[in-house]
């Protein structure tokens, strides 16, 4: 027998985790499906919300919400500017940085000390291949709704899994025929480490209205489950 991976529904909080977020090539400057049900609906709302950018990012991003500060660090002393203000912030506390936007590891490294009294840090990056080599582990991964990923998406995405899952952990997972079923579903699908010590894979709702409810879920995930028996 196969392995079988076991999609659970991503449910962990995410108050002081480091976040990357995948966004589909071609996206708006705008929150993606799902963002605000991950990182909004918990409690206390975030006290600041903060904007990292840079001069290659699009103007469109300092519109996405009603930002307290918004920084474009061009420099090492521009960093650590950014990592002594985030020490001072009232927490909760929310960093969403750009896709164009390269978070020195040593920012992370400087707020570790803090464990979930840290700033919630959103790294959007562009789902594309060659993959860029991040330097930092995050706690939590999310990927473009289900609907976004054409098949020429799918070579990347499989990438990103492979770097955050070992193969032979993946099993018989198939990336098409899950995205397939999840897509029905509105869902799409996740990888975190915060509930478990290795990166595990997840399923969260990726989408503006969930009509179709956990019924369908429930047999999308065993029929996904079925495949790897």
């Amino acid at each position: 027998m196969n392995n079988v991976v076991q999609l659970e529904a991503f449910e962990s909080p995410l108050r002081g985790r480091r976040i990357r977020w995948f966004l589909a090539p071609g996206s708006p400057a705008l929150y993606p499906p799902g963002f605000q049900e991950q990182l909004f609906l918990e409690n206390p709302p975030f006290q600041r919300r903060i904007l990292v950018t840079c001069s290659s990012s699009t103007e469109a991003w300092k519109l996405t919400d009603r930002w307290d500060t918004i920084f474009q660090p061009t420099a090492a002393m521009d960093w650590s500017l950014l990592l002594t203000f985030l020490l001072h912030q009232p927490q909760p506390c929310l960093v969403v940085c750009t896709p164009e936007v390269k978070v020195p590891p040593v920012l992370f490294q400087k707020l570790l000390p803090l464990g979930l009294k840290a700033p919630t840090i959103v790294c959007f990056q562009t789902l594309a291949l060659p993959l860029p080599q991040v330097p930092v582990t995050f706690d939590a991964t999310f990927f473009p709704p289900a609907k976004a990923v054409e098949l020429t998406l799918m070579d990347a995405m499989h990438a990103a899994l492979v770097q955050l899952i070992s193969a032979d952990k993946l099993g018989a997972f198939n990336i098409r025929d899950a995205l397939k079923d999840l897509r029905g579903a509105g869902a799409t699908l996740a990888v975190s480490t915060i509930e478990e010590p290795d990166p595990s894979l997840y399923w969260y709702y990726a989408s503006e209205t969930k009509t179709e409810g956990k019924s369908l879920l429930a047999s999308v995930l065993q029929t996904l489950m079925s495949r790897g028996s």
